[in-house]
C-alpha cells in the first residue's frame, strides 16, 4: 500500500498513484498527497491502476478530496479496474468526478 505524487506544472497536472489497497489505512498519505501541495492545480488525477481493493473509507477520502479541491478543478479517476469503476458508478461518482 503506498500512494506517490507526480506534479506537472508545465500541463499544470498533478498524479496522485494508489498501489495496493486503497482503504482507511492510507487516510493521512491520500489526504497529504493533495492538501500539501504548494500549487493549485487544474487537474487533479487519481492514478487507480494498481488499486486492488476499495472500501467505503476510499469513497469517503474522494469526497472529502473533492470538496477540498477548488471548485474550477477537475479530478479524474484513471485506470480503475472493472469491478471497482463498477462501485464507483453505484455511488454515483461520475456526478462528481471524471471516470476514465
Amino acid at each position: 500500500m503506498s500512494i506517490s505524487v507526480t506534479a506537472n506544472d508545465s500541463i499544470n497536472t498533478v498524479t496522485i498513484t494508489i498501489v495496493g489497497s486503497f482503504d482507511f489505512s492510507l487516510f493521512n498519505d491520500f489526504r497529504e498527497a493533495y492538501s500539501d501541495l504548494t500549487n493549485h492545480y487544474k487537474v487533479y488525477v487519481v492514478d487507480m491502476s494498481m488499486v486492488e481493493y476499495l472500501d467505503s473509507a476510499a469513497l469517503g477520502m474522494l469526497l472529502s478530496m473533492r470538496n477540498t479541491i477548488e471548485l474550477g478543478s477537475n479530478i479524474q479517476l484513471k485506470g480503475a479496474n472493472a469491478f471497482i469503476k463498477n462501485i464507483l458508478m453505484i455511488s454515483r461518482f461520475d456526478k462528481r468526478f471524471d471516470i476514465q
